[in-house]
């Protein structure tokens, strides 16, 4: 497990608050003696001490990262710091000072190690990478390009700490998936741009050319609306999208995008109304599976909008949780576990 050097107090440490703090010791510069560059570099908080020894990570933590890694045939070189300097700082002793001062020597570790990817490891060390705190729903799992204060361009994925794997189990999930998804899109460029292709119906005679394939199908229909805000009785739909899904193979079939209330699409009263009336027709199907996302928002909404009958409802948010509880479950969580490689 690799094991951090001290090295002493040193001048870039001037006027920071941890060097008033009683601390085992101060100024962990552990990049000061490495072997550069590195493919991959994971962010700890702070150091740790093991059997007399600093480390970024406990034993128990290194070999979850070192378990995960091991899923991988790549030989990749792979480094280990931490963000603060200094030992035992933490989320709620990290002062302004603190992070001013680390975050120039996070900077310089960067610029000495120029890792291909970087993984900053719960929240101390995506505050000291950001400049600030973030909210981990926004943040966690998606890649940012930073940039150091000498110029070093790097590619960065806030995780959670392997401590919270450790800690909870049911945390393996997303710590893998992350770690998965990050390798496979910025390392082995595995990434591909989603192409959907989609009709947009402005007019009944635009409606009319594709209505068929829609109303008597047997193919699922997965259904989303884009409204103007959370209040069924208040706000308005602006669209509704309609995309054809062959459930045995997963290929996709057309997709419908109809304007309802959309301020740009200025719908007569008919037009509407014709609109209206082939989505009651299309959701009163029962020959297929209407499949929504949180379906409950969608349909209170289509309900005011006339959609009485709906038949075979699957809410995939529902779904998720039934299969996987402890994960977030937005829609663009879904996206991301189970198309890891596409990018929207």
């Amino acid at each position: 497990m690799p094991q951090l050097s001290f090295q002493g107090v040193n001048s870039k440490c001037e006027g920071c608050p941890a060097l008033k703090m009683n601390l085992p010791t101060h100024t962990i510069l552990d990049y000061e003696y490495k072997d550069a560059p590195v493919d991959i570099l994971f962010i700890s908080d702070s150091a740790k001490m093991f059997e007399g020894e600093f480390t970024a990570f406990r034993p128990q933590e290194y070999n979850i990262i070192q378990r995960e890694l091991a899923r991988f045939s790549q030989n990749w070189e792979v480094g280990y710091t931490t963000a603060v300097k200094c030992p035992n700082i933490t989320s709620e002793n990290l002062s302004t000072g603190i992070k001013k001062s680390c975050k120039i020597h996070l900077h310089d570790t960067v610029d000495h190690y120029k890792p291909r990817l970087v993984f900053a490891c719960g929240k101390v060390a995506t505050t000291l990478l950001y400049g600030k705190a973030k909210e981990e729903s926004k943040i966690r799992g998606k890649v940012d390009t930073l940039v150091t204060e000498a110029g070093t361009e790097f590619q960065v994925v806030p995780i959670i700490h392997p401590f919270q794997v450790v800690a909870e189990p049911k945390n393996a999930y997303l710590f893998r998936t992350d770690l998965e998804n990050a390798l496979n899109n910025e390392l082995l460029g595995k990434a591909t741009d989603a192409q959907v292709d989609h009709t947009l119906a402005m007019s009944i005679g635009e409606l009319d050319e594709v209505k068929a394939e829609f109303i008597d199908t047997e193919m699922d229909l997965a259904i989303d609306i884009e409204t103007t805000g959370l209040n069924f009785l208040e706000d308005t739909i602006h669209t509704v999208s309609m995309t054809l899904v062959n459930r045995d193979t997963g290929e996709l079939g057309r997709t419908l995008v109809l304007p309802i209330d959309h301020k740009e699409a200025k719908l007569g009263y008919k037009v509407k109304g014709v609109f209206m009336q082939f989505i009651c027709q299309a959701m009163a199907n029962k020959k297929n599976r209407k499949v929504l996302q949180n379906a409950g928002f969608d349909l209170k909404f289509l309900k005011r909008y006339g959609v009485d009958d709906v038949y075979n409802v699957y809410d995939t948010k529902l779904l998720q949780h039934l299969y996987k509880e402890d994960v977030p479950k937005s829609l663009a969580d879904l996206v991301y576990y189970y198309f890891p490689e596409e990018k929207f």
